[in-house]
């Protein structure tokens, strides 16, 4: 019998990447099914529509009822 050997068994490391394989296949599953891409899709839409935004309202311009305007229209002071 040898003493002092240390190290991982090929039990165990099948049994780990087999573990691993599952797990990838439930990621991809929810990913694909759960709607992870079309969530991804939608925020990049809505962070677009953002940026545009901030780069009329940086400009000058702001929408008001699907109408371009002029910040300095909508002044409020005394």
């Amino acid at each position: 019998m040898m003493k002092g050997q240390k190290g991982i068994t090929l039990v165990a490391l099948i049994i780990t990447i087999i573990v691993m394989i599952i797990l990838v296949g439930v990621s991809v599953t929810f990913a694909l099914n759960g709607g992870l891409f079309t969530a991804a899709e939608g925020a990049a839409e809505n962070t677009e529509k953002a940026v545009k935004a901030e780069n009329n309202l940086s400009s000058g311009k702001i929408v008001v009822d699907n109408v371009e305007k002029n910040v300095t229209d909508y002044y409020v002071g005394q």
